[in-house]
């Protein structure tokens, strides 16, 4: 597929005071390196209570660390007696059990007595994995993913949130409740094809996903259910029904082209009431082709532009 991003507009991306080009990469707490799964999700090392490493991936769908079952068996972790954690899935919900952990460690960092369920993985979603990390320990960070030197960054938040940084597309990130958890997950105001669509920031999912309303909104009137493909949750699986390639997706002076998106009816889209209003998911593919920060601390997604293309800002260069 030929993906681009063009850069509408040189005031989007430049910053008027105060600004930086470039992050303070010395000041890392840790840097680990990343891959990108054939999915398109990007999964680093961690260890679990002094073992490992085993593969997790980066989860900004998931509002809570997942271990699946079989790695959970392998360490023999046990179950916190008595708790138990509400966890909603893109396909499904189920209550499920929160894990005794002493430690969990990516690159140099300690999370010391972290806040992690354990999940069947009986779905493709847990194939190659030992678990996901989910916000409530990406927003420990300010979280940096370089598409050239193929690692990420853990910095101290206030370090990125304290600087507006020239050359970097700024994008609000909305954080919404999902149900009556008291969890809560980020979305981004999109255009897709010059409709405004509400999507869920989702670097867990491999698939840009939208449900009915949002493809009736551009166009698909009525989508034909193709049984030869599935989402695969991390609790479930769902029939896509049909595919809409989007000529363009647009947010904050930012646009891709001819982006692909699945359809299909998802439970994730009914926890946040957006079961009637036309809803997607951004997954990782759409953003690893450029270097991008999560700050947790400022509501933000930076996404990293080439000084030549705020000079050239007409020109759609091509990303590969």
């Amino acid at each position: 597929m030929n993906r681009s991003l063009n850069i509408l507009g040189i005031a989007a991306i430049v910053f008027q005071c105060g600004c930086a080009t470039t992050l303070d990469l010395e000041g890392a707490l840790a840097i680990a390196p990343y891959r990108i799964e054939q999915s398109g999700r990007i999964v680093v090392e961690a260890r679990v209570n002094g073992q490992g490493p085993y593969g997790f991936a980066l989860d900004t769908g998931s509002s809570i660390t997942v271990i699946f079952e079989e790695l959970r068996s392998e360490l023999a972790l046990e179950p916190i007696p008595g708790i138990k954690v509400l966890i909603h899935g893109a396909v499904a919900s189920g209550k499920f059990d929160l894990l005794d952990i002493d430690r969990l460690e990516v690159g140099r960092e300690v999370w010391p007595d972290p806040r992690i369920v354990s999940l069947p993985g009986l779905t493709a979603a847990g194939d190659r994995i030992g678990g996901v990390l989910g916000i409530n320990f990406l927003r420990r960070y300010a979280v940096g993913f370089s598409s050239s030197d193929r690692v990420i960054r853990l910095f101290p938040p206030d370090l990125v949130a304290r600087k507006a940084y020239r050359g970097w597309a700024s994008i609000s990130l909305d954080l919404e409740p999902i149900g009556e958890s008291g969890a809560a997950l980020y979305f981004i105001d999109i255009d897709i094809d010059g409709s405004p669509v509400r999507a869920l920031f989702d670097l867990g999912a491999g698939l840009n996903m939208i449900n009915r309303p949002g493809a009736q909104l551009l166009g698909v009137a009525r989508p034909k259910l193709r049984h030869d493909e599935l989402f695969s949750g991390a609790l479930g699986t769902q029939p896509i029904v049909s595919r809409l390639a989007a000529r363009e997706v647009t947010t904050a002076g930012i646009r891709w082209r001819n982006e692909v998106f699945s359809i299909a009816d998802l439970e994730v889209f009914e926890a946040f009431r957006l079961r009637d209003s036309p809803a997607a998911i951004l997954g990782a593919g759409l953003f690893t082709q450029r270097d991008f920060i999560i700050d947790f601390e400022r509501s933000r997604l930076l996404v990293k532009v080439a000084m030549k293309e705020v000079d050239e800002a007409d020109i759609a260069p091509t990303v590969r």
